[in-house]
């Protein structure tokens, strides 16, 4: 007999970039590296937080944001565990491809104030027995915080070796602007009564 279907709001907080980057970002693989168009990533954005919810006090907004992201602060990943890292069973042309944001950026402490703003929200009654969020470790999601933005969908078609591309994306690029933060809460059904066990299914044990 199936589980009866629980709701709980998914939440989400991004950082979205300026529609004039993505414009940049999108000629660049377009022009440059000859990806189609229809590959490109929309609404690119860093998600700074994600979480299931319900969480009392968090509701959704739209604001005005200010976080510059320097261009040679990033470097290309796939968006598949141990992406960050080339391996032979990865192929990026039939992956999502991102960029993610180095530890030593100056933009990381604009992105972890906003994150911050969503961890302050999480208690005992909505963490159960999930440790809290922090600035390298998520409670919900994949285990480890690492910011980072697709800008690639699968079946782009990229060269399997990002080196070159990430080194020609952060000389043309220069720097990257988020102008708009937003909190998103989608309510989604989930089959399990126990939501914490969908989680180490797809995740593994939290450590």
């Amino acid at each position: 007999m199936d589980r009866p279907q629980v709701q709980r709001g998914e939440i989400w907080a991004q950082l979205f970039l300026c529609h004039e980057d993505g414009t940049r970002i999108r000629d660049f693989f377009v022009k440059e590296i000859g990806i189609d168009s229809s590959c490109i990533a929309r609404r690119m954005h860093i998600t700074v937080y994600h979480a299931l919810g319900p969480m009392p006090g968090v509701v959704p907004l739209s604001e005005k944001a200010c976080v510059i992201l320097p261009a040679t602060d990033t470097r290309f990943m796939v968006m598949a565990p141990g992406g960050e890292t080339s391996r032979p069973e990865i192929d990026p042309a039939n992956r999502k491809v991102g960029i993610r944001v180095q530890k030593r950026s100056l933009a990381m402490a604009a992105i972890m104030e906003y994150r911050n703003r969503l961890i302050q929200y999480e208690s005992k009654e909505v963490l159960g027995e999930l440790s809290s969020s922090t600035r390298n470790r998520s409670a919900f999601g994949a285990p480890h915080f690492q910011p980072h933005m697709t800008v690639l969908e699968a079946g782009n078609g990229i060269d399997r070796d990002l080196t070159p591309i990430g080194t020609r994306f952060r000389e043309t690029l220069g720097n990257l602007s988020f102008n708009r933060f937003a909190v998103e809460i989608i309510e989604k059904d989930y089959r399990l009564e126990n939501w914490q066990e969908a989680l180490l299914q797809k995740w593994g044990p939290r450590k």
